[in-house]
């Protein structure tokens, strides 16, 4: 997929991450399994999408696969870790800083 895995999971949990965020701020009525599970996937077409290039047909292999839900499971993760921390608008919590 690509040379540099440590760039690519990087790269990929910043997206869950910034996507998490924005999602929980910008739309608080999506509850959070599926705001995870959308944080943690989208950034899974960027990554396949990369693949394609200038290429008319590209053909994903079983390791191709298999790092994509990888990532995709990282991306859920970070995106639950990410919600713990940063509380949505609707949280009954309030912020120290307001």
């Amino acid at each position: 997929m690509i040379d540099n895995a440590a760039v690519l999971i990087g790269a990929y949990a910043a997206m869950a991450a910034g996507l998490s965020v924005t999602v929980a701020k910008v739309s608080p009525t999506i509850g959070p399994k599926v705001r995870h599970f959308f944080s943690g996937t989208a950034p899974l077409v960027v990554v396949f999408g990369m693949l394609l290039g200038d290429a008319d047909t590209v053909t994903l292999h079983g390791m191709d696969l298999l790092a994509g839900a990888g990532l995709a499971a990282l991306g859920v993760a970070t995106s639950s870790v990410t919600g713990k921390f940063l509380p949505t608008s609707s949280d009954k919590r309030k912020l120290l800083s307001r």
